[in-house]
């Protein structure tokens, strides 16, 4: 996408966003909540209107149209009164973009995308929904499936991903994030519908793994680690719900 506008405040971003949907040109917004972060420092051209490159042209002259109807600060009272008068067309047609872009933004729209091996295809596509980044896409292995699905919340913070690691078509692990680090993973090995392996993890770390079979009587295992690395091992042999057996290992993995 091109930059088509540059602007100090996120107003002037919004009102060149609505003239250009109003116009039939999809554009998004970059930079609105610089403006904030950024102390005692002078905003300016924080905030930019990006348009794809083949509306490039078209929406650079209207944004020069109306930047030419915009009032002179030297301008006299008659450039004053036909710059109201230009203002209060603006507003009509700015609340009728309003309306088209509350209907447009009912559904997510895919807005970029990376083609990793030049096939025409993309392999990592991303989904905004109301400017924000909704939903990120990928095909890891370049078969030309989806394999992993990254969710987001509405303030860009990850939420959870779902992910299809034997590249089957079938998506078995999910993770969930908290502060935008992994702390639970759910996996069907087997896919029967039943989660049987969970991973869980300390500020992104894994911490344990704790296999389960597919029925309350199945036997259960639950594995620990530091620093990625299997230190003990608990094994609930009879499926009775209580471990009986323990395991200790040692830097090279193997029990003591």
């Amino acid at each position: 996408m091109k930059i088509v506008f540059e602007a100090s405040t996120a107003l002037d971003a919004h009102m060149v966003l609505n003239l250009l949907e109003v116009e039939g040109i999809s554009a998004r917004i970059d930079g609105e909540y610089l403006q904030g972060g950024i102390g005692e420092l002078q905003a300016i051209n924080l905030v930019k209107v990006l348009v794809d490159e083949q509306d490039y042209l078209k929406a650079k002259e209207i944004v020069k149209d109306w930047e030419l109807q915009q009032p002179s600060t030297m301008g006299d009272e008659e450039a004053k009164s036909k710059s109201n008068n230009k203002i209060g067309v603006f507003i009509v047609g700015l609340i009728i973009g309003i309306a088209i872009t509350i209907w447009a933004y009912s559904t997510p729209v895919t807005k970029d995308g990376v083609d990793y091996n030049n096939d025409g295809k993309l392999d990592e596509k991303w989904t905004y929904k109301n400017h924000r980044l909704h939903k990120s896409e990928s095909d890891r292995n370049l078969d030309g499936k989806i394999d992993q699905v990254h969710y987001f919340s509405r303030d860009g913070i990850i939420k959870t991903t779902k992910v299809d690691d034997d590249f089957d078509g079938v998506f078995e692990s999910e993770f969930k994030y908290r502060g935008g680090q992994p702390y639970h993973q759910m996996t069907d090995v087997d896919q029967d519908g039943v989660i049987d392996h969970h991973a869980y993890f300390k500020y992104g770390i894994l911490d344990a793994i704790e296999i389960i079979g597919n029925s309350s009587k199945s036997p259960k295992k639950r594995q620990q680690y530091i620093m990625g690395k299997l230190v003990t091992a608990e094994y609930d042999s009879n499926g009775d719900g209580e471990y009986d057996v323990s395991y200790e290992y040692d830097y090279y993995e193997e029990t003591k």
